[in-house]
């Protein structure tokens, strides 16, 4: 997992010092074009979160691979009639948050599942 973030990191980065290279140097080299700077931009900025978003989703998933064997354990372990009610009176997005809130590692599609199955 740590090679893809890594790799992100580093263009993010890259991205980021060729945008800041002639504040640096007094000005001695020039500005790039402007539509580069708008690509170095956003390399700069959607680069890194795209890293770590990737990051946090695999922790998610290797947490509940950890913790359960299978959906039908996550099923067992969960409150049925408290998110049914809460499902019922204040809807589906209520009782998504209060599994998120039970679980915080839990990957959003296995919630949503739970929240819709029920």
């Amino acid at each position: 997992m740590y090679g893809p973030r890594v790799a992100l990191w580093a263009v993010g980065v890259a991205s980021f010092a060729w945008l800041v290279l002639p504040a640096v140097t007094d000005w001695a080299i020039g500005l790039p074009p402007p539509p580069l700077i708008a690509v170095l931009c956003a390399l700069a900025i959607l680069c890194p979160g795209t890293a770590e978003m990737l990051a946090r989703r695999h922790m998610e998933r290797s947490w509940y691979a950890g913790n359960f064997a299978s959906f039908e354990e996550l099923r067992g372990s969960v409150d049925h009639t408290a998110l049914l009610r809460i499902r019922e009176t204040k809807g589906p997005a209520h009782a998504l948050r209060e599994v998120r809130r039970q679980y915080p590692s839990l990957p959003l599609k296995v919630a949503a599942r739970l929240v819709r199955e029920l």
